[in-house]
């Protein structure tokens, strides 16, 4: 169920499962059981992007958070299928289509949900969709070191890139 992802989708889904402090596993209504770790091993294996982008996406939500302190999610899959979306967007030159997002998240979201997903992320984030280098490899060191074991885990502070 990992397709050779696993320690990075277990890193990813216990990162925003505590920063949210959403649940593994999507609500019936939406007529999937994908535990979160098994969704992001999904889009990581289906997407083939550079590792670099899992802690883009991460460092997205991270200023999500920051924003919004309070911010709780109710779907840890729409989280990061938005932040994916929009980290691919900000640093690869070639871009997959919304479409092909809508394949990635398992059939859970339309292309009219995936749309609004990422404008309103982008919205949220006030634009504000650049990480730079240095924080990048930083914040991904952190995350590697803070969320291996099983807790408890910090929330950090990230420096963001003013308009």
């Amino acid at each position: 169920p990992y397709y050779g992802h696993k320690n990075t989708a277990q890193l990813c889904g216990c990162f925003i499962t505590h920063l949210f402090a959403c649940p593994e596993y999507p609500p019936t209504s939406l007529g999937s059981n994908t535990k979160l770790p098994h969704f992001i091993a999904y889009a990581l294996h289906r997407m083939k992007l550079h590792s670099s982008m899992t802690f883009a996406l991460l460092a997205l939500l991270q200023q999500l958070k920051a924003r919004f302190p309070t911010a709780r999610g109710s779907l840890g899959h729409r989280l990061f299928i938005s932040a994916f979306m929009i980290a691919s967007k900000v640093i690869c030159n070639d871009t997959y289509s919304n479409k092909l997002w809508s394949i990635v998240g398992q059939g859970m979201f339309q292309l009219r949900e995936i749309n609004q997903m990422e404008r309103k992320m982008c919205q949220y984030l006030d634009w504000e969709l650049n990480v730079e280098l240095l924080t990048l490899k930083e914040f991904e060191a952190m995350v590697c070191k803070d969320f291996a074991g099983p807790g408890p885990y910090p929330t950090y502070v990230l420096q963001t890139i003013s308009k």
